[in-house]
């Protein structure tokens, strides 16, 4: 993306600004980070990929909005690169130690270190087991870029969790917790002001990935999203200025709230629909009729594992049948349907 596609550094809020980053998916194009004015420096939101056209741009943003200000304290939302990816660039840069959750801290390490959780044949090998053609097993690999190429983190983070509270700039923000898209993601709410700084858990017009990996392949992560999104729902309303990490600011965070469970209610309906018209389906059979529109490898990556989010959610519900066979290919059959008219997305009995 060329920078200057990027919006130029704006404030948003009193002594909030945001700072838009490029980032190497077509899809998205930007990130939004953010600046707090916070006493005699700023609090900053978010990092943004790290490569040199980030930290250009980084530079470029200081220089305009910190007013020789330093920036003292990092906090980061969660681990994907675009979020925590130059953190250890800016940690270098300004003496900080970023404040982030725990599991968004070991999940960033074990992916920067090429582990398991950023295996990209293993990935590969699980769609393949799930019936993906061999042409978008083609793409998918040939677009797919390695978390460590746009990751440099640093050694030591300090902790925060659900219901820390940060005072910064004159508001306190508390700390809440999105499950779902990421493991323990880190949104800040400040109910003087009513703002929310969402990251990727509340999204204008887009919705948030929710998918299934291969390290844990019966992982139900609809519960966890949904299960967030409500406990969210108890602090925000109509009126609340909602700062995501991509897309604009927006008010309305309950209406779109509702929205996101309102297109989890439509798309298991519509496996529902789909499995019902032969037995012993799988992904890649069903990929066409759920994703109408040409994927690039990028996206097949989150297609694939938010349709066996789905799958693995109506398992849990007892009306789907998973089988798997002795060369591990995996296949779906219905077994029953209880057409949903919401998302309460029950617990499995």
């Amino acid at each position: 993306m060329n920078q200057t596609e990027c919006h130029p550094p704006e404030e948003v809020a009193p002594g909030i600004f945001r700072l838009t980053i490029p980032v190497p998916f077509q899809s998205l194009k930007f990130v939004n980070l953010w600046l707090l004015a916070d006493g005699d420096g700023f609090t900053m939101v978010d990092c943004g990929w790290d490569d040199e056209a980030t930290r250009e741009r980084l530079e470029a943003g200081w220089k305009e909005v910190l007013g020789g200000k330093p920036v003292t304290r990092l906090i980061i939302t969660h681990f994907h690169p675009d979020h925590m990816g130059a953190s250890g660039f800016i940690a270098q840069r300004w003496g900080v130690q970023p404040l982030t959750t725990q599991l968004e801290w070991m999940a960033g390490h074990a992916a920067v270190k090429s582990l398991y959780s950023d295996d990209i044949e293993l990935r590969a090998q699980f769609y393949a087991r799930h019936g993906l053609s061999d042409e978008l097993l083609a793409l998918y690999r040939k677009d797919t870029i390695q978390y460590d190429a746009g990751a440099w983190l640093p050694e030591s983070f300090t902790r925060i969790g659900e219901g820390t509270t940060l005072e910064i700039g004159g508001r306190t923000w508390r700390v809440l917790i999105g499950q779902g898209h990421s493991p323990e993601m880190a949104l800040l709410y400040s109910a003087q002001d009513d703002i929310l700084i969402a990251a990727d858990q509340i999204l204008p017009k887009i919705t948030p990935n929710v998918s299934v990996w291969p390290w844990e392949p019966e992982a139900d992560p609809l519960v966890d999203f949904v299960s967030s999104l409500k406990t969210i729902a108890e602090h925000v309303g109509e009126q609340t200025l909602v700062l995501p990490s991509h897309r604009e600011p927006f008010t309305g965070a309950a209406q779109r709230i509702a929205e996101l469970q309102h297109h989890h209610v439509e798309r298991l309906n519509h496996l529902r629909q789909l499995l019902a018209r032969a037995p012993k389906q799988r992904v890649g059979d069903l990929m066409e009729a759920l994703f109408k529109r040409a994927l690039d490898g990028h996206q097949v990556n989150f297609a694939v594992g938010e349709a066996v989010a789905h799958l693995n959610r109506l398992h849990a519900l007892g009306e789907v049948e998973r089988h798997i066979d002795g060369t591990g290919q995996i296949d779906y059959s219905l077994i029953s349907s209880g057409v949903s008219p919401d998302i309460e997305l029950e617990t499995a009995p």
